[in-house]
């Protein structure tokens, strides 16, 4: 059975006028969401139930069986990778219409990154809440140690590469690693910046995807100077040990030099004490890119819609927006707080926030489609065995198109 923590917030228990919301997210995380919906219950908001869910695949599970038994949260909180399906089975009040007749926002305000990223057959389904991308977390500390100068903006692959080999440190024993330069996990969502980077394209469609097209000569110099990081010089930690200890928690424990991941990171390792660290851009192979990391609140269709409608106006305007910036959790989507000092501020870490607002103009979104998340497991599955030198190069593209190509036909034969 799956665990969900309730926290009401309102006035009086739960009933039929009560707005289920459904997050996901670690201890900090949470914490967060709490704080928004008490925010929300002093403005005088309807009453909200807050349904945590400490995973991501159990949340996505939870979303699912609950439309399966007619009673799916009201509102959701989901990456655009994910909404589709969703949205295809007719399953989400559109954000479309009721954004357009906000009082409250306007869409003018927003980046167009996360809302092009939501927006299925044209329409825009939810409201995005954040527009992070890809970033390397580094140890400056471990910088400093290595002699290593702060990443500058525009670093390349080179100079990355080049920092990952000094802040490798072997063990006293043979073939064993105590400190690995560089973490970054095996997936689509992190191969796709290098393969842009190079000059490659992912899928042949972002819109309309009907086949990927890594296997390209651009596309191949993106995914090999991926998978060079752990199958050329041993920078980055093997699958045995990653499954023992995770990079995050190597990161957090001054284990790894640098770590490749979003926004999301951030509230947890402003927990760190024994160390500084700070964050710098994607490093550059031929031109600057990064992948959009965005999660949006998306409304079930119901009778509960307008008063759940009521809550992502808030969670999604300033005040709501506000709270989760200071935070850490998200790089507002909202212009003015994305601006300000409550994302901005440099005396919470990471400093150079502003990173990640310099990124959002070479900012490019992985597909929408209602089948992408089978692809994306179907296709990790073998950028892994890749990844840890079980497949070549030419095993792993033939791969990929093979658990691809049925997929992609099947979102588009769902399309109207």
């Amino acid at each position: 059975m799956l665990a969900a923590v309730l926290i009401l917030a309102g006035c009086g228990g739960s009933s039929d006028a009560t707005v289920r919301v459904q997050v996901f997210g670690g201890a900090e995380e949470l914490a967060a969401y709490r704080e928004l919906v008490a925010a929300y219950s002093r403005a005088g908001g309807p009453p909200v139930r807050l349904v945590e869910i400490a995973d991501r695949d159990a949340h996505l599970q939870k979303i699912s069986t609950g439309y399966a038994a007619g009673r799916p949260p009201d509102v959701f909180l989901v990456n655009y990778r994910n909404f589709a399906g969703f949205a295809a089975r007719g399953g989400i009040d559109p954000a479309e219409q009721r954004l357009k007749a906000s009082k409250v926002l306007r869409r003018a305000g927003y980046y167009p990154q996360p809302l092009e990223a939501f927006t299925y057959r044209g329409v825009l389904q939810c409201m995005p809440q954040n527009v992070s991308s890809l970033v390397v977390y580094y140890n400056r500390d471990l910088f400093r140690g290595a002699g290593l100068p702060d990443p500058r903006p525009g670093w390349t692959y080179e100079e990355f590469r080049a920092a990952a080999r000094r802040l490798t440190e072997p063990a006293p024993k043979d073939d064993a690693v105590r400190r690995y330069g560089v973490g970054v996990e095996p997936s689509i969502l992190r191969l796709a910046p290098f393969v842009w980077s190079a000059g490659g394209d992912i899928v042949d469609d972002p819109g309309d995807p009907r086949r990927i097209t890594i296997d390209t000569p651009r596309g191949r110099e993106g995914l090999l100077a991926f998978l060079d990081l752990q199958g050329g010089e041993r920078l980055a930690p093997f699958e045995r040990e990653v499954e023992a200890k995770p990079l995050d928690e190597r990161f957090l424990d001054g284990e790894l030099g640098m770590f490749l991941s979003s926004r999301r990171e951030v509230p947890t390792l402003r927990t760190i004490k024994d160390f500084d660290w700070d964050v710098a851009a994607f490093p550059r192979l031929r031109e600057p890119a990064s992948v959009l990391h965005s999660d949006a609140y998306c409304v079930a269709r119901g009778e509960r819609s307008d008063a759940a409608w009521s809550f992502v106006e808030f969670a999604v305007g300033p005040v709501g927006q506000r709270i989760l910036a200071r935070s850490g959790r998200i790089v507002p989507s909202l212009r003015s707080v994305a601006r300000s000092k409550d994302f901005l501020d440099p005396s919470k870490p990471p400093r150079s926030s502003q990173v990640f607002l310099d990124a959002i103009p070479t900012t490019r979104r992985l597909p929408v489609a209602s089948t992408w998340p089978e692809l994306e497991d179907a296709v990790d599955l073998a950028l892994k065995r890749a990844y840890y030198t079980e497949l070549t190069v030419e095993e792993t593209l033939a791969r990929v198109d093979t658990e691809a190509a049925p997929l992609l036909a099947r979102a588009r034969d769902a399309r109207p």
